[in-house]
């Protein structure tokens, strides 16, 4: 059996400084954990942008492209308080990336910085 790649959700998603807190606060406590039980989502992390105030990135380990077409995953109901919480997004950008090597690091073991140097 041929293993599906890895693949990364990344979205990322610009709030008002206003609803930081409440978007902070839904995506860590209801959100990510939402995600996390469904089948084929491995990790969730988030970041703060550097040098844009109020833009999230959120990244999302997932087993393949497929799992959010999938009908576990496009069935799942949105509760009000994300309706609430998504009305005031000012930008939203999600795409999926599919894993195109091998997982690498910034040195080998050898102290290189390529494999097999």
């Amino acid at each position: 059996m041929t293993e599906m790649p890895g693949a990364l959700l990344m979205v990322v998603v610009d709030v008002d400084p206003e609803h930081e807190e409440e978007f902070n606060r839904w995506y860590d406590k209801e959100h990510i954990p939402e995600r996390l039980a469904m089948p084929g989502f491995r990790s969730a992390r988030r970041y703060a942008s550097h040098d844009r105030p109020g833009r999230y990135l959120a990244i999302y380990e997932i087993d393949g492209p497929d799992v959010v077409t999938s009908p576990e995953y496009l069935s799942q109901p949105m509760s009000d308080r994300s309706r609430e919480v998504m009305a005031t997004w000012r930008h939203l950008d999600r795409s999926v990336w599919i894993e195109i090597t091998e997982p690498m690091t910034g040195h080998e073991p050898d102290g290189s910085r390529e494999p097999g140097a």
